[in-house]
C-alpha cells in the first residue's frame, strides 16, 4: 500500500505536536499575563481602599472627639503614629495647625477644606521636599462655633512595596508556569498522538501483497478510536476490492484462454503444415471462437466503464413490448426450445440498445439451460408504475442460497447449470444495465406449470423524466392493456 515514507509521517506527527505545544503555550502565557495584570490591578485597588478606610476611620474618631469636647478632648492615642496614620494634623479656621502627630506641627500638608461633616480623599506628595507619596482623608467638624479640619495621612510606600513584591513574584513564577505548561502540553499531546503514530506505522507497513493487517484500535472511545475503526473499515473494503480485482483478472484470463487456445492452435497447425485453413474450419471453429473472444472483451469493457462512470445511456421513448416480442421471435427461429410469450404494450424512457441487450442476455441464459421451454411474461403495476419482464426456463434451477451471487462477475454454479457454455458476464451486464435505468433484477421460483426451473425478473420504473436533450423532454408513462395478450 503506497504512502508517505515513515520519516515524513513522523515529521508530520512531530509538527502537529510542536504546533500544538506552541499554540497552547502561547495561550497559557496570554492567560497568565492577563490574570497577573488583573490581580495586580485588584490588589492596587484593595490597598488604596484599605489606606483610605484606615485614615478615614482615624479622622472620624478625631473629628468626633473635637465635636464633643474641643481640641483639648483629643486623646494622645488619636494623634499617635501607626494604625493607619503617619501624619495627623488638626487645622483651625485660620489655617494654623493646632494639634498634630509628632513631627507634623509645621505647615498644613493640604489646602483641602471640606464642608462640616463632609470628607475628601487626597493622594500625592504632601510633605514638601519629600518623594514619599501619601494617601490622606480630610474631614471638617466644629465646636462652639469654631471650625476645624482634620487631616490623617498614611504613606503609600509600604503598600506600593507590597505591590512591587507581588509583581516580582509573578515575574519569577510566570516563566516557570509557562515552562511547566509547555512540558505538560508536549507530554499530553504526544500521549494523545501516540495511537495515531501506531496507526501510521501499521498503515505504512501494509503492502498491496498483504492487505490483511489492521491498525490497532485504542480503548479510549474517542476520536482516535473512531479514526482507527474507520481506517480498519477502509482497509477491509480495500482488501475486498483487491481480492475482487485479482479474482476478476484470474477469471477473465481463464475465460479468454479457451478461445485463444483454439485460435492459436489452428493457426499453429496451419503454419506447421503449410496448408491453408479451409472455409469449413474457419466458419465452425475460428470465427465462433473469435466472436466469443470479441464478445467477452466487449462485455469486460462495458463493465469497466460501468465501474468508472456508470453504464452510458442514450435515453428516448422505448416500446418495451417490441423488444420482448422481437427477442421471443428470435429464439423461436433458432428452434432450440419452445418459446411462449405474453406481451402487453408498455412504453418507458430508456436506452433501447441497452435494454435489448439485457433482455437478450436473459433469453440466451434461459435457452442455454432450458430442458424444453422458455417463457416471456410482461406485467405492469399501475399503483407503482413498475413494468416487469419475467424470463422463465425449465432447466435445473438455481439454489436459493446462490441466487444473490449469481449476478457477480464470472460466477458459475455447481451442477447442471455449470456444465454449459458462457463467459459468466451476461447476468452481471444485465444487473448493471437495469440499475442504470433505475430498476432491479431478481431470481425467483418458476410459476405454476413448471416442475422445475427458474425465473429472472427485470423491474423497471415507467414514469421517468427524460434527461435534457433526450426525446421531447416529456415524462414517459407506461401504456398497458388491462389484460394480457398472448403472442402466438
Amino acid at each position: 500500500m503506497s504512502g508517505l515514507p515513515r520519516p515524513a509521517l513522523l515529521r508530520r506527527s512531530q509538527g502537529v505536536r510542536i504546533r500544538s505545544t506552541i499554540v497552547g503555550t502561547f495561550l497559557v502565557t496570554i492567560a497568565l499575563l492577563i490574570g497577573g495584570a488583573v490581580m495586580l490591578f485588584m490588589l492596587n485597588r484593595a490597598d488604596s481602599r484599605t489606606m483610605y478606610d484606615e485614615t478615614g476611620y482615624r479622622a472620624y474618631e478625631i473629628a468626633a472627639e473635637i465635636r464633643d469636647g474641643g481640641i483639648s478632648a483629643i486623646s494622645p492615642e488619636s494623634l499617635g503614629m501607626g494604625y493607619g496614620a503617619d501624619i495627623v494634623q488638626v487645622i483651625d479656621g485660620n489655617g494654623r495647625v493646632v494639634a498634630s502627630s509628632p513631627g507634623a506641627a509645621g505647615d498644613p500638608v493640604t489646602s483641602e477644606r471640606p464642608a462640616i461633616g463632609a470628607s475628601t480623599q487626597v493622594k500625592g506628595r504632601l510633605v514638601p521636599g519629600s518623594e514619599v507619596e501619601f494617601c490622606a482623608t480630610v474631614t471638617s467638624t466644629s465646636h462652639d462655633g469654631a471650625v476645624y479640619t482634620v487631616v490623617v495621612a498614611v504613606s503609600a510606600d509600604a503598600y506600593r512595596q507590597s505591590l512591587i513584591n507581588t509583581a516580582l513574584v509573578l515575574a519569577v513564577e510566570l516563566p516557570v508556569l509557562v515552562l511547566l505548561s509547555a512540558v505538560a502540553i508536549w507530554f499530553f499531546v504526544g500521549r494523545a498522538l501516540r495511537p495515531v503514530g501506531r496507526i501510521t506505522e501499521q498503515v505504512t507497513a501494509i503492502t498491496a501483497s498483504d492487505m490483511s493487517r489492521r491498525v490497532p484500535v485504542p480503548s479510549t472511545d474517542d476520536e482516535v478510536t473512531r479514526l482507527a475503526t474507520t481506517m480498519n473499515s477502509m482497509l477491509e473494503r480495500l482488501e475486498q476490492s483487491r481480492a475482487a480485482q485479482l479474482r476478476f483478472v484470474g477469471d477473465a484470463s481463464h475465460e479468454m484462454r479457451s478461445p485463444l487456445t483454439t485460435v492459436v492452435g489452428l493457426l499453429d497447425l496451419a503454419d506447421d503444415t503449410d496448408s491453408p485453413i479451409d472455409v469449413r474450419t474457419l466458419r465452425t471453429l475460428l470465427l465462433p471462437e473469435a466472436r466469443r473472444l470479441q464478445n467477452m472483451v466487449d462485455d469486460l469493457l462495458l463493465l469497466a466503464r460501468s465501474d468508472e462512470h456508470g453504464v452510458p445511456l442514450h435515453i428516448r421513448d422505448v416500446d418495451l413490448d417490441d423488444i420482448v416480442a422481437s427477442e421471443a421471435r428470435r429464439l423461436r427461429s433458432l428452434g432450440l426450445a419452445a418459446v411462449a410469450a405474453t406481451i402487453i404494450p408498455i412504453r418507458l424512457a430508456g436506452d433501447p440498445e441497452k435494454l435489448s441487450r439485457a433482455i437478450r442476455n436473459l433469453a440466451e441464459n434461459a435457452v442455454r439451460y432450458a430442458a424444453s421451454t422458455v417463457r416471456f411474461d410482461m406485467f405492469f403495476d399501475p399503483r407503482t408504475g413498475v413494468a416487469s419482464i419475467a424470463v422463465t426456463d425449465d432447466g435445473p434451477g438455481i439454489p436459493r442460497d446462490r441466487r444473490d451471487v449469481i449476478f457477480d462477475r464470472f460466477t458459475r454454479l455447481d451442477g447442471d447449470r455449470r456444465n454449459r457454455s458462457g463467459s459468466g458476464l451476461g447476468l452481471s451486464i444485465v444487473r448493471e444495465i437495469v440499475r442504470a435505468h433505475g430498476g432491479s433484477v431478481s431470481v425467483q421460483d418458476p410459476p405454476a406449470g413448471f416442475a422445475r426451473g427458474v425465473t429472472f425478473v427485470i423491474s423497471l420504473p415507467t414514469a421517468r423524466r427524460l434527461p435534457h436533450g433526450a426525446g421531447d423532454g416529456a415524462v414517459s408513462t407506461a401504456l398497458a392493456m388491462p389484460s394480457r395478450q398472448p403472442m402466438r
